[in-house]
């Protein structure tokens, strides 16, 4: 009997071992599983949000140094291009309705067009864009007297501004990073102003835009982006096609040089109400001063992401929506356009539009304007979002 017991004790010790050891294993194979499926979901996500990949290559020279142009491309096909050389946009390719890609942005096909691009082209504007009366502003009692070139006006920066400056560049992950330091006293204006724009294309087809500068003395500054758009595709003729919304309550009217006169009036009842959908053809002739859109669109505050407009192409079913930090955007439908751009393609008159994020245009010299100025202790920040689609 004592026998029996032990080999029934023996018995049960095996037993537990074996189970033991099933369980042990069991336990293994579960952990390796999660671990394998955690690693796996996270690969999934890296995927699914993956970096932008973005690759260089040469554009050509200007006067003597390398120009770069950098492609960013996300998993959807999305191909946008940049020039080191005033962060000009050269290429922005997305897909229609049929998932034919096309290329949305208007430009030149060589360097030899951009080194004078009379219309700004895809071109990072600065220190000020847009219109400053008379070319002069005060600061502190000192009058600052700019160049002249744009009738008695001085535009988007002078006669050499931030668009044909060669900008240090380098890329961080998926960010395209350009920076550029401004002596004090270029173009006339007061301050060494260091200026940083990062240009990210996002897995939802957005192309982000964020700026950052700062100045070692009082100054003036406004930055903005000057793409030429047109959703059938660069040089496929007019935007009458398009349709347009523009969320803004209130604009600034100009006088007969385009300088703001200094009002912010409502939009109701006016032409420049598009603050539902509106096809551009059938208003743009109606626009008093005979030269479609040109103005400035309010918004206010500064400081977080509106939602600030829409654009439609319903036959290639492409959509363009623009958010941004910004008080104001200029909405530009291209009357003075008459070039020559890539392919040979002929841009011709109302062939393109413009949403150019900006404070005011003649803010240093309108004190009822949100402010341009820039101290030593503060950091000019701005973003600005366009988010391309299809309907």
């Amino acid at each position: 009997m004592q026998n029996n017991r032990r080999n029934d004790l023996h018995a049960a010790n095996r037993n537990f071992c074996v189970v033991f050891a099933f369980l042990t294993l069991l336990i293994i194979v579960l952990i390796s599983v999660v671990i394998y499926l955690a690693v796996k979901h996270e690969d999934g996500e890296d995927n699914q949000s993956s970096p932008t990949m973005i690759t260089s290559s040469s554009f050509g020279t200007h006067e003597g140094k390398e120009v770069t142009q950098y492609t960013l491309k996300n998993n959807k096909g999305t191909v946008i291009k940049i020039l080191n050389y005033g962060g000009i946009i050269t290429n922005i390719l997305v897909p229609d309705k049929n998932g034919k890609n096309g290329d949305i942005c208007l430009g030149f096909d060589d360097m030899k067009g951009y080194a004078t691009n009379g219309p700004y082209f895809g071109a990072l504007i600065g220190r000020y864009a847009n219109r400053i009366a008379n070319g002069r502003f005060t600061i502190d009692g000192k009058t600052y007297q700019l160049d002249i070139n744009n009738g008695p006006n001085a535009l988007h920066g002078g006669k050499v501004g931030f668009d044909k400056r060669l900008w240090d560049s380098k890329v961080v992950g998926d960010v395209l990073e350009l920076t550029y330091v401004s002596a004090d006293g270029e173009e006339n204006y007061p301050g060494e102003v260091k200026v940083t724009v990062r240009y990210q294309l996002t897995e939802d087809n957005e192309l982000v835009i964020r700026y950052s500068a700062t100045t070692s003395a009082k100054t003036v500054i406004n930055l903005t982006n000057h793409a030429y758009f047109n959703l059938a595709g660069q040089g496929s003729g007019t935007i009458f096609d398009h349709n347009v919304t523009i969320n803004a309550d209130k604009y600034t009217p100009v006088d007969s040089t385009s300088i703001p006169t200094g009002d912010i009036s409502d939009v109701q009842g006016t032409a420049w109400d598009l603050r539902t959908k509106t096809n551009i053809g059938e208003v743009i002739h109606s626009v008093p001063g005979g030269v479609g859109y040109d103005h400035n669109y309010c918004f206010g505050k500064t400081g977080w992401q509106k939602y600030m407009a829409r654009v439609e192409h319903p036959s290639s079913g492409r959509f363009l929506e623009m958010y941004s930090t910004e008080p104001g955007v200029q909405f530009y439908t291209s009357f003075y356009l008459n070039e020559t751009g890539k392919g040979g393609a002929a841009y011709e008159k109302f062939g393109a539009f413009c949403l150019e994020a900006q404070h005011y245009p003649d803010s240093p010299n309108k004190p009822n304007f949100p402010t341009t100025l820039l101290a030593p202790s503060e950091t000019y920040l701005q973003t600005t979002t366009y988010k391309f689609g299809v309907m």
